[in-house]
């Protein structure tokens, strides 16, 4: 490369960043407008009342300087085309979007135009605003390909089936997005955002009985908004499942999966204040930048997919094997772990027990166990999904579905998001909100946070990790209440502490596969003796814990007595572990540890009900 071309290569890089953050600005400007009403501040265009400089209006200054931000954002787009038709005519995929988005100008200053002479008409400042996205895509597909290093970008496009198959997602993700912001821009153009004053809900309902047109409208953006939140959680697993080692890719998934959330806690908090003008805006904001996150990583992949992304070997090819409805539910139910899903309704069960100090309504039950159930299930095909190429090479995990190639992993991410959202559903309609917020906490929590990152990076990953398996009991303790105390947070400490020695006794077992997968549990990092070890005083820790409540006097003699009996049996063989290790020993313990749990929680809530 010439030094020539190194410094053209550098102002353009310059030019397009200046753009895009113009652009950006301008896009909020715009929501400043909309949120302060001054979209008729200069009732005529393009002079504002008749003279380049407005009155001493507060309207007519925040349209003006709306217009004055659009006007300098033309120069710089106008520029940045000059220098890619100058510089870039052998590289269409640079000069194509660069003339594009001069013409993406005009039309929006026609759009801006006729905007001001229907008044604000809705559906002119929907076609503005969506106009505007298309703006800013343009100019971050260049911003994004003009840092790429040029060696990257020799061959754009995909070709491999697997890479094909996720752009396509992608693509397909940004035809979902780009229907949520059409969605949200007819709730702001109609004025429609205050149908519903509660969030998630509307007026106490998923879908009230007397919803009119407005109320439609607002709620239809609301379950888009979830639809979409599913779709954004698959490319953010698929992209850390299947490029990580691609960190470009890695980041701007993760960072457009974070501001989604970020988006729906400010949507929630827009609803409930009654739409501020500052939250408002940074709603917007938010899907700008959310929206400007899918086109950069979908940027980045189609540019740099031929140069920096192996080839996949065709180990996930599926087998041609046919399977009956039947069949093909058997693997399905396998998948959702049904030996760890009884386990997690027995905790929520019984802290539902606890929670109503007696029998909780029939319906409330069955809803609770039925949400818990699909949130369970939903996690642990999450996990089979992430987790399948070291399921593989465990021999323990060796037979499972998505490691022979019985189910592709299309299918096992969908199902898991599938479970996952009804989940929440459920929650959210048949038992409440609290419960909702915290079933989902618990799915990002185990899926996210332990299964991409815990499980992989840290010895104690089993510590940290374990609030996710904590969760289920406090889902059914505000099932009940509504809210959480200092009661629910002892259920959870109770899990929090049990999952340690639990796990290692199993990790003790299959520490060979353990090795061979690279995943530290502790057995393989420090060894079979200072396992044991730890085993034994989490084991003490969890057994105190147990009996506090008899301290408290929370519960009668008959609790203290039969949970003392469990503890000291499990502390009894954490003790024989760590004396003389042996793996039938282990399994014991590993065994136990599993009805130790379950009759812990079922004890406590016979003797909350009775006593």
């Amino acid at each position: 490369m010439t030094q020539r071309s190194r410094l053209t290569g550098k102002r353009f890089r310059g030019l397009t960043v200046v753009t895009s953050i113009w652009i950006l600005f301008l896009i909020f400007v715009g929501a400043v407008v909309r949120v302060t009403d001054s979209g008729m501040g200069c009732p005529d265009w393009p002079l504002c009342y008749n003279q380049i400089i407005p009155p001493a209006q507060l309207a007519a200054w925040i349209e003006f300087t709306h217009r004055v931000v659009a006007g300098i954002a033309a120069l710089l787009t106008i520029a940045v085309a000059a220098v890619a038709w100058r510089n870039y005519r052998d590289q269409r995929f640079i000069y194509g979007p660069a003339l594009g988005a001069v013409g993406i100008v005009f039309f929006q200053a026609f759009l801006g135009a006729i905007t001001v002479w229907f008044n604000n008409h809705p559906l002119t400042v929907i076609a503005h605003l969506l106009a505007a996205m298309t703006y800013l895509a343009l100019t971050l597909f260049l911003t994004t390909a003009a840092y790429l290093p040029a060696e990257t970008m020799a061959r754009p496009g995909v070709s491999n089936r697997r890479h094909r198959s996720f752009f396509r997602f992608l693509l397909f993700t940004g035809a979902a997005l780009f229907f949520l912001l059409l969605s949200g821009a007819i709730v702001t153009g109609t004025g429609t955002g205050l149908a519903c004053l509660d969030w998630p809900l509307c007026q106490g309902e998923i879908f009230p009985a007397n919803a009119h047109l407005g109320t439609i409208l607002h709620l239809s953006h609301r379950f888009i908004v979830v639809v979409v939140g599913a779709i954004i959680a698959a490319v953010v697993l698929q992209t850390r499942r299947h490029y990580a080692e691609h960190n470009l890719l890695v980041k701007w998934s993760t960072a457009m999966g974070l501001l989604f959330l970020v988006q729906i806690g400010v949507g929630g908090v827009n609803v409930l204040m009654r739409f501020p003008r500052l939250i408002n805006a940074t709603h917007l904001a938010l899907a700008a930048a959310i929206w400007g996150s899918l086109i950069i990583l979908t940027t980045i992949f189609y540019l740099t997919a031929r140069s920096l992304l192996s080839e996949p070997e065709e180990d996930e090819v599926i087998s041609s094997q046919s399977f009956s409805p039947r069949q093909k539910a058997g693997i399905y139910f396998k998948l959702t772990k049904p030996w760890i899903m009884i386990l997690l309704l027995i905790t929520t069960l019984t802290a539902m027990f606890i929670a109503a100090e007696g029998v909780p309504p029939t319906p409330l039950i069955l809803y609770t166990l039925l949400g818990g159930a699909l949130s369970a299930g939903g996690a642990s095909v999450l996990n089979s999904y992430v987790d399948s190429d070291i399921d593989r090479v465990m021999s323990r995990t060796s037979r499972r579905a998505t490691a022979t190639g019985l189910i592709t992993p299309q299918e096992t991410l969908f199902l898991g998001l599938g479970l996952s959202t009804m989940s929440v559903l459920v929650f959210a309609m048949f038992v409440n909100t609290l419960s909702a917020v915290l079933s989902t906490l618990g799915i990002l929590y185990y899926v996210f946070f332990y299964t991409l990152y815990l499980k992989r990076t840290t010895i104690h990953n089993i510590i940290i990790g374990g609030a996710a398996g904590a969760i289920p009991p406090l889902v059914g303790w505000t099932a009940v209440t509504g809210s959480l105390d200092l009661g629910a947070f002892y259920l959870f400490a109770i899990i929090f502490f049990w999952t340690p020695p639990h796990t290692w006794a199993l990790a003790l077992l299959v520490k060979k596969d353990y090795a061979q997968a690279r995943v530290p549990m502790l057995p393989v990092v420090v060894g079979e003796k200072e396992t044991t070890y730890q085993i034994l005083l989490y084991s003490i820790l969890l057994v105190t814990l147990t009996l506090l409540p008899f301290t408290f006097q929370m519960v009668s003699p008959l609790y203290l007595l039969a949970v003392l009996g469990l503890g000291l049996y499990f502390i009894y063989l954490a003790w024989k572990l760590w004396r003389n290790f042996s793996k039938p020993v282990s399994k014991r313990l590993y065994k136990f540890s599993q009805a130790y749990l379950a009759l812990v929680f079922v004890i406590m809530a016979i003797d909350r009900s009775l006593f």
